[in-house]
């Protein structure tokens, strides 16, 4: 069982996604460090967890079970 990510989370993941979506991809470290320039005021585990939330949705997105990222 894996663990629940916290809205806040979801909510700046999304909001990334949103606004960043050109330079984002499937591949956890580029993602890592967009968030990193994006969001300077954070601890590491919140930066990866935040990446890994975004590298999920680009994942979804790549395999068309999300269709429009700006409405997330």
């Amino acid at each position: 069982m894996g663990n629940i990510r916290t809205s806040q989370v979801k909510r700046l993941s999304k909001q990334i996604v949103r606004d960043f979506h050109d330079q984002l991809n499937t591949e956890f470290e580029n993602n890592k460090h967009v968030v990193e320039e994006v969001c300077t005021t954070m601890s590491k585990k919140m930066r990866n967890q935040i990446a890994g939330y975004v590298t999920r949705i680009m994942r979804q997105f790549k395999d068309q079970k999300i269709q429009v990222l700006e409405e997330l």
